[in-house]
């Protein structure tokens, strides 16, 4: 009977050291493409939570620029007793922007999120007909998430009357602008996101903006908006 020669097979030590070497090999590699996968992922998500908030603010500065000389501005307290809801009431909407005919109110509310964490923003449109407003037909209404993960969301107007920023607005005269400073929570972290929003105060009929109501100097029809 013949033998084989020395050396031909793998021990099982050799066997059992090439399979730990692939294991580890693996390992690295599968290590590589989850944070590979882990990093696009967050990427995404911070995209998507960019264009959010850029949308926010994009749509505020919209209806403070093109807010009609009858409509008025409103900031409510919260049922939670903490902060204030905006509230445009004659305002233009953002499903029905041609039913101008009745009354048309406009709400930015935060709620809590029953499933998430912290709280979310909504935005909620009525529009009535002015036919229906003593009737007993419900108005109109649309409401939709704007986002989620919100630790703080806090609206101020500034009062050019007395040159104050005030957190409770609900005065037939406009104020010369808008301030918003929301908070949202990003992984582990919260960043603090700040806009101002000037609000003209409608145009003479020879299209010449409106005086200050205190320095009687033409109001500036610029916006700005700064995140940080």
């Amino acid at each position: 009977m013949r033998r084989r020669p020395h050396g031909a097979s793998f021990t099982l030590i050799e066997v059992t050291l090439g399979l730990a070497i692939l294991v580890l090999i693996f390992g690295v590699i599968f290590q590589l493409v989850q944070m590979s996968v882990l990093g696009a992922d967050a990427a995404a998500k911070n995209s998507l939570r960019n264009r959010e908030i850029t949308g926010l603010f994009a749509l505020v500065r919209h209806l403070c620029l093109d807010l009609p000389v009858r409509s008025r501005l409103s900031l409510e307290p919260r049922s939670t007793g903490k902060g204030f809801d905006l509230r445009l009431e004659n305002a233009p909407l953002a499903i029905f922007p041609a039913k101008q005919d009745g009354t048309a109110v406009l709400r930015f509310s935060l709620q809590k999120d029953p499933v998430g964490r912290g709280q979310k923003l909504w935005l909620e449109e009525i529009s009535q007909p002015t036919g229906e407003i003593n009737r007993t037909r419900a108005p109109e209404t649309n409401a939709f998430e704007l986002m989620r993960e919100i630790t703080d969301l806090r609206w101020s107007a500034f009062d050019p009357r007395d040159g104050q920023e005030k957190t409770e607005w609900n005065d037939p005269v406009k104020p010369a602008y808008l301030k918003l400073e929301l908070t949202r929570r990003e992984g582990a972290e919260e960043r603090t996101y700040m806009g101002i929003f000037w609000i003209p105060a409608g145009y003479s009929p020879g299209g010449q903006p409106p005086p200050d109501p205190v320095t009687r100097v033409p109001l500036m029809l610029t916006n700005q908006t700064n995140q940080g």
